[in-house]
Parts: structure tokens; C-alpha cells; sequence
């Protein structure tokens, strides 16, 4: 269960320009057949004036870097500008990088300019050297290395926990009141469905006997609105749906945070190959901010700064302050034996094929010069 918005894509704010990456109607297999073919091209185009959801913004920007300056960095950047892949559009997805041009820690480690680009294509964008550096979903890009040949490769972290949560309509009060009654993750073979049947286990209930599974389309607010039909009993939902459904005589049965390295950031072989200095010293101001990012202290400018980047930040958003960052990895790195289960998990799902080595598609040589720079333990100090 991934955390972010999920709903919408787009918010117009006064920016220096937008683009977006528009590769159209292409699954994921298409998507890398057309950059590996060189055609299917991907283009830019001026962003509509659209107003999307809270938390979001257009993140297809071109943004130098801020006046501030720090200490002088020990790594530099060979590349004066680097370009960005981004699939999501809510703030905390962005957090680090965007912090870390707007508190000037590009700027010391060489990055003048960094190009945002928003879109749901950033293998394809990865592919046809469009984008540099890409975050995404872990299953999205060692699974696109691996059905693909191609060298995407993972060179760090973002989100190494989720929240694994089952929220509840009005009128259901204990574990037994589930019984008989309809429970969703959206698709029915999903890792959704699997960490719900792990719920029910925990509360007591079987998952075989006790509720039906079934199959919904659209994402986590759909599932909301659900529950608060009635539709369904029991679904899987994200922090931010608390206060919908409490207000509407719901709640959150189950709640707990759990080890999942679900997101990171990937570039290409060959540019790692001739710009290694660039992904070392882009890592170094990215974890800079992230680490400043997680002092609490820097709440309020740590939002302000976003702001006055363009996003759309409501009340109930930033009243999940501490549910946000309980999900960031504080160092870019992670657990290897979580990351086994991870994949695990996975293959087990669909959600990766059989056979796929993760290894094969990670290369920390770039995260530990990164902790290095910035006084961290190497993490992992091994794959």
C-alpha cells in the first residue's frame, strides 16, 4: 500500500516553466519497446491550466537553485543540471530533492538546475535518456531492468516502511462483527489483498472463511468512499482517510507500520558509468535534506518551503507530519534481509516475475560515497 495521493495529477502554479512527459496510451512493456526502439517518441508540452489534488503540484518544473548557500561540499557534480523523473505529484514524495534545491545543497555539490519531470512513463524516460534520475516503485524498476535486459539500475532508498491499515465502516465495533461480511484491497491477486488476509490472521479471523474478498477498481479513495456507502465492511486505507471516516462513524481497526523498501530512485548503467560523480554528489544534497527534513525542529519551514514551491499543502495533511517521515528511510539505504522479503513477497503477488535477483539491478557504489560524505554509516555495508 503505497503512501501519497493517489487521486489526482496536476496543480498550475507560478513557476519559471512547465513540461510534462507525455508518452500516451502505452502499458509498461510498450513503454520500454519504444525507448528501447527509439520510437513511441516522448514529448514535452506546456501544462494545461488545471487544478489538481491537495498536496500536489505540477512537477514538471525547471527550478535553479536557491540563493542559500552552505559549507562547501567535498563531492561535485561533472553535470551542472540534472533532470528528474517523478510519477507523483503529492509533496512528500518530493520532499527531499525539492528541499534540497530549495535550501541550496545542489548548488554546493555543483547541480545548478533541476528539471522536474512529471509523469507516470519514467522508464520509458530512463530508456530514451530523457530523464537522468527517476524515483519510483521498487517492483517498477528492478522488474522493468529485469523484463527488459536494460541496465536500470537502483542506486538508493526513499520509502523503506509502509502503513499496513484496515479501516472499518460504521457499525463494526470488534473482529467478530467482520464476520460474513465483504472486505476489498482493490484487485483481488494485488499485495493489498495479501497484507489484508495477513490482518484478518492477526485479528483472529480466517481470511477463507470468515469475509469475501472483493475486487474494486480505482485506488485507495475509492475504497473510502466504499466504506462509507456501506458497500463494503473492511478495506485497506491510507492515514490521511482517518478523519473522513471517523466523522462518518468508521475507523481504523488495524494500524501499524511495517518494513517495506517500496520506493527508490534508479538511473541508467551507462550514465552512472559516465556521470558517477553527478548520482554521488545528487545523492549527497538529496540526503543533506532528507536528514534536515527528519529535525523536527525544521517542521514549519520544511512545509513553508514546499509552499512556496507551488504545492498545495492542506491542514489535514500536515497534521501527518510524523506518519509522513515514520516511512522515510533516514539514509537512503535499508535492510538487505527486508528487502529479500520484500521481493519475495512480490513474485508472490505477481507483482515481480519469477527468477528476478534484485541485486542484479542495485549497485550501491553511489549511496556510500553519498553516507560518506555526510558522516553516515555505510547502509547496507553489503548486498
Amino acid at each position: 500500500m503505497t503512501s501519497g495521493n493517489d487521486r489526482a495529477t496536476k496543480l498550475i502554479t507560478a513557476v519559471d516553466r512547465r513540461r510534462f512527459l507525455q508518452v500516451g496510451g502505452m502499458g509498461l512493456a510498450g513503454a520500454i519497446l519504444a525507448a528501447c526502439g527509439g520510437s513511441g517518441g516522448t514529448t514535452t508540452t506546456q501544462a494545461p491550466g488545471t487544478t489538481g489534488a491537495p498536496g500536489t503540484t505540477a512537477a514538471g518544473t525547471t527550478m535553479a537553485a536557491a540563493d542559500t548557500t552552505t559549507a562547501a561540499a567535498g563531492l561535485q557534480s561533472n553535470l551542472d543540471s540534472v533532470t528528474i523523473g517523478e510519477w507523483n505529484p503529492n509533496y512528500a514524495s518530493q520532499w527531499s530533492y525539492q528541499l534540497a534545491d530549495a535550501l541550496g545543497y545542489m548548488a554546493d555539490y555543483g547541480i545548478e538546475t533541476s528539471d522536474y519531470q512529471l509523469s507516470d512513463e519514467y522508464i520509458a524516460g530512463l530508456l530514451g535518456s530523457s530523464l537522468d534520475i527517476a524515483r519510483g516503485d521498487t517492483n517498477v524498476l528492478i522488474g522493468s531492468a529485469f523484463t527488459s535486459g536494460e541496465p536500470i539500475t537502483m542506486i538508493a532508498l526513499y520509502r523503506t516502511s509502509e502503513w499496513q491499515i484496515m479501516g472499518v465502516r460504521e457499525g463494526i465495533e470488534t473482529p467478530e462483527d467482520l464476520i460474513g461480511g465483504t472486505i476489498t484491497g482493490g484487485q483481488l491477486e494485488g499485495r493489498n489483498t495479501v497484507v489484508l488476509r495477513n490482518i484478518l490472521r492477526s485479528l483472529g479471523l480466517d481470511p477463507d472463511e470468515d469475509m469475501e474478498f472483493v475486487a474494486m477498481t480505482g485506488a485507495s479513495d475509492a475504497r473510502l468512499q466504499a466504506l462509507l456507502a456501506g458497500t463494503v465492511d473492511a478495506a485497506n486505507v491510507f492515514p490521511r482517510h482517518r478523519a473522513g471516516l471517523e466523522e462518518a462513524g468508521g475507523h481504523f481497526m488495524y494500524e501499524e507500520l511495517e518494513p517495506a523498501p517500496q520506493e527508490g530512485f534508479s538511473a541508467m548503467g551507462p550514465w552512472l558509468e559516465e556521470n558517477g560523480e553527478t548520482a554521488s554528489a545528487w545523492l549527497a544534497a538529496e540526503l543533506k535534506a532528507r536528514q534536515w527534513l527528519l529535525d523536527r525542529d525544521n517542521k514549519d519551514e520544511a512545509y513553508q518551503l514546499m509552499i512556496d514551491r507551488g504545492f498545495e499543502i492542506p491542514q489535514e495533511f500536515i497534521d501527518q507530519y510524523e506518519v509522513e517521515l515514520e516511512q522515510f528511510s533516514p539514509d537512503g539505504g535499508f535492510e538487505v534481509s527486508e528487502m529479500d522479503t520484500f521481493v519475495e513477497l512480490l513474485v508472490e503477488v505477481g507483482d515481480l516475475p519469477e527468477g528476478i535477483e534484485w541485486r542484479d539491478h542495485f549497485d550501491p557504489t553511489y549511496l556510500w560515497a553519498a553516507q560518506d560524505e555526510l558522516g553516515l554509516p555505510r547502509r547496507p555495508d553489503s548486498l
